[in-house]
């Protein structure tokens, strides 16, 4: 008994002393837990401070962007430094109540095929009577087109009074050329109405008509298309001459490494580009002449543009996406203040537009009076007061011509336009290897696009335009 009773005192010691270290455990875990919610207190108070003195510093920075708007961006140009862009992901699929489109039935049906069936492609039971027919239209081409040679041979003969031999023309062909005109005009075509490239060109005619064409041959192609198109070309100058509303506008080209000039000139469907050493009004005034009293032209405010309508006495119409545009850039860099311009000049150009071209001076006089109100507000930044008295004191009289003439556009988005096929064949080509190149560009270029502008078949209007000009 004496031996069971030592062993429990001595079991309930050492459940004691175990109880003893557990207490003093947990008061050690709890002291280091009120250190870690201290230290994390700590650290929270020094994450808010850091968040409220970041605020701090992008308020400032965005003040002192509107205050050195110019500063900063030539800062962001030199360090290279992307603007930040949000991106909006798009939904996938149609939008909601979209109406689906499917490709329509053809007008032109070459040939009708029945398709039958006298067995069942299944089990091979032997069917009956048709039940019901079921139409579809299948499109399609020729994968290779092999191209046809053809051996002339001329007779000849002498004249006694022209005393001279004489041939009859081959049809479809230009005198000298090795080969016809559908094929000269199909280069013509890839060349500058699909904007290829030399080595392109030749390996369409290699692998669809099996020809071979070297890239000299394409050049002289086109050098022959010039002869035939010139007198065309002569023709729309006049038209463009002669129009009473004109639009007209440039950008840069290549030759031979060194810089030269494309202008833009649009009138009544008609496109006419040329390529020169200069970007003054010099080019203008040689295809206008000298007498345009009344006439209109539709430009941008370019300080050469400007020159070429005093000039020649043009009344101008300023582009009015071109000064929505730079009175956005002023929103963006001039806060609040330039904001401001922006909202009220796309407010009154939305005023002008609304008149539908039916407007009366009366309506002129308002609305540049709605501009005139915008010169005299007190503006802190010079840039945007400098805007808004050039845009009412120097232009605002070659404003609001559109308000009251239904043939003047607001905007020069049509020469931009067109101007843009020129900047892409640029990209692709890197300009022209010779000033005979870059006329030979221009001259084709106007014809091509003076077809498009107006809806007609690109290929069937150059070979009627051949066939009218009896070039061949």
């Amino acid at each position: 008994m004496g031996r069971k009773k030592s062993k429990n005192y001595f079991g309930r010691m050492t459940l004691e002393k175990e109880i003893q270290d557990l207490k003093k455990k947990i008061v050690k875990l709890e002291e280091e837990n009120n250190i870690l919610k201290k230290e994390k207190d700590n650290i929270t108070e020094e994450k808010d401070k850091i968040i409220q003195e970041k605020k701090k510093l992008e308020k400032e920075f965005e003040e002192y962007k509107v205050e050195h708007a110019i500063t900063v961006e030539n800062l962001q140009k030199a360090l290279k430094i992307k603007k930040e862009i949000k991106s909006h992901p798009n939904n996938i699929g149609a939008k909601k109540n979209h109406v689906g489109y499917q490709r329509h039935i053809p007008e032109r049906i070459d040939y009708i095929k029945e398709v039958k069936l006298s067995r069942c492609p299944e089990c091979g039971e032997k069917l009956g009577s048709v039940q019901e027919v079921r139409t579809r239209h299948i499109t399609d081409i020729k994968l290779v087109s092999n191209a046809c040679t053809t051996k002339y041979n001329i007779s000849r003969y002498y004249c006694t009074h022209c005393k001279k031999i004489v041939e009859k023309k081959i049809p479809e062909a230009f005198p000298y050329a090795k080969f016809g005109l559908n094929l000269m005009l199909i280069v013509m075509y890839l060349r500058l109405g699909l904007m290829l490239p030399f080595g392109k060109i030749t390996a369409y005619f290699m692998d669809v008509h099996q020809i071979k064409i070297s890239k000299g041959a394409v050049v002289c192609i086109l050098r022959q298309l010039v002869k035939i198109y010139g007198s065309y070309y002569e023709w729309l100058e006049k038209i463009i001459k002669k129009s009473r509303v004109k639009q007209t506008d440039t950008t840069s080209w290549r030759i031979n490494g060194h810089n030269y000039y494309v202008w833009v000139f649009v009138a009544l469907g008609v496109v006419l580009y040329k390529i020169r050493k200069h970007n003054n009004s010099k080019t203008a005034v040689c295809l206008f002449g000298k007498f345009q009293k009344n006439s209109v032209l539709v430009i941008d405010r370019f300080s050469a543009l400007r020159a070429l309508g005093k000039k020649l006495g043009f009344l101008l119409q300023f582009c009015w996406s071109h000064i929505l545009s730079d009175s956005k850039d002023l929103a963006k860099n001039f806060g609040s203040e330039g904001k401001y311009v922006h909202k009220k000049l796309k407010q009154i150009y939305a005023l002008a537009k609304g008149l539908n071209h039916n407007g009366n001076q009366d309506h002129v006089i308002q609305l540049k009076a709605e501009i005139f109100q915008l010169t005299l507000r007190n503006y802190k930044h010079n840039t945007v007061r400098k805007f808004i008295n050039n845009l009412y004191y120097r232009d605002g009289d070659n404003l609001f011509r559109f308000v009251t003439d239904s043939d003047v556009d607001s905007t020069n988005n049509l020469s931009e336009r067109e101007l843009r096929s020129l900047v892409i064949l640029r990209k692709i080509t890197n300009g022209s290897r010779s000033t005979c190149g870059a006329n030979i560009t221009a001259m084709l270029m106007s014809v091509v696009q003076t077809l498009r502008l107006k809806n007609i078949n690109i290929l069937t209007g150059l070979k009627n335009i051949a066939n009218q000009t009896s070039g061949y």
